[in-house]
């Protein structure tokens, strides 16, 4: 009498599960620091889908499995070729990226160390995706790093590089509200456009890049934003994005988040205060932003706004790492250890 074959189960090194567009997609800001963008549209997606799967504060598990069939929905296909696959994740391993730093230094390194194809105890094609040690300190390093994130959804769907590498942009800097960078910037660095001669025609690069890339993000993801140019003579010099609020995804599930607490999302009436819960996830209520504000005061009475940000941000990273620390007793309260440790820095002063 035949028996069935039992299903091999996962190492503890492995996450296996469907994927799941309402996933979060975590980034630390040395991944978008990366100025070299090998990358294809698509091995892009992979690299998010491998994001969204892992958890930022646990570096056991840096192996995902997903299938061929999860890979062919996010690549839009009906029946991919084998070979398409390959092609995918050999330029996974096989790519180099840069990170560029302040002082003229720079590292080069690859993300991922190993691709395997195979068939599972089912007969299922599957793709197991592994980091290599030096990613593995981009990937799994919330207490040292700012991270924000975006619900992989809204990646997925886009059908252009550009598009991609603008919406990341946008995200990572959409706390600002309204702010500009040179078009050298965007062009040659954030949308990986210099090679393109031609695209140093602005009525060109517009055209072909910024003003579709600009269309497909407005209407496929959370974000919702537009820009004006500025001249240095007759030269279109700078562009100035203007970030719109928008809850076009407001069921995204928060709990996917291991390292957040199940919480409402606030609504604050006050810019400033506002401007300063980004930089603790919008955790926290209207009054209590209200009294670590006051707090901040206290420390620099004549900052900006932008330094009492990155300060905040500093000190939620601080207690993100404290919560993550499975060797402590749990906090009763984070809101008070927060301000709990921004007052000392007060007393110190």
């Amino acid at each position: 009498m035949a028996t069935s074959k039992a299903v091999k189960k996962p190492t503890t090194s492995e996450i296996i599960g469907n994927i799941d567009p309402k996933h979060w997609v975590q980034k630390s800001d040395p991944l978008i620091m990366m100025r070299s963008v090998p990358f294809s549209l698509g091995e892009l997606k992979i690299l998010d889908t491998y994001i969204s799967r892992i958890n930022a504060a646990d570096n056991s598990r840096n192996t995902v499995i997903f299938t061929k069939s999860e890979y062919e929905e996010l690549m839009n296909l009906t029946d991919a070729n084998p070979r398409a696959l390959n092609k995918h994740t050999k330029g996974m391993l096989g790519k180099v990226v840069e990170l560029n730093m302040p002082n003229g230094d720079y590292m080069q390194f690859v993300l991922f160390e190993q691709a395997l194809y195979c068939k599972d105890d089912y007969g299922v094609p599957i793709v197991k995706l592994t980091c290599t040690s030096t990613a593995r300190e981009l990937f799994f390093c919330i207490d040292k790093f700012h991270y924000f994130k975006y619900a992989l959804e809204n990646v997925i769907h886009l059908t252009r590089k550009a598009s991609y590498l603008l919406y990341v942009y946008i995200v990572a800097n959409r706390y600002r509200k309204i702010w500009s960078i040179s078009l050298d910037e965007l062009r040659d660095s954030i949308l990986d456009c210099k090679t393109q001669e031609s695209y140093k025609v602005f009525k060109e690069f517009k055209r072909a890049v910024l003003d579709p890339a600009v269309k497909e993000i407005n209407k496929k993801t959370d974000c919702s934003f537009d820009y004006e140019t500025s001249k240095r003579g007759r030269s279109v010099a700078e562009i100035k994005f203007i970030y719109h609020s928008s809850n076009k995804f407001s069921d995204i599930d928060t709990n996917q988040l291991t390292f957040d607490d199940d919480k409402q999302e606030n609504n604050y009436t006050d810019e400033r205060l506002s401007f300063l819960a980004e930089a603790c996830n919008n955790e926290f209520t209207e009054e209590q932003m209200q009294v670590l504000y006051d707090i901040l005061r206290k420390i620099e009475p004549n900052s900006h706004g932008t330094a009492r940000y990155d300060y905040l941000l500093k000190k939620y990273n601080e207690l993100k790492y404290r919560v993550s620390r499975s060797d402590l007793k749990p906090l009763r309260s984070r809101f008070a250890y927060l301000k709990k440790i921004i007052e000392a820095d007060v007393q110190e002063d």
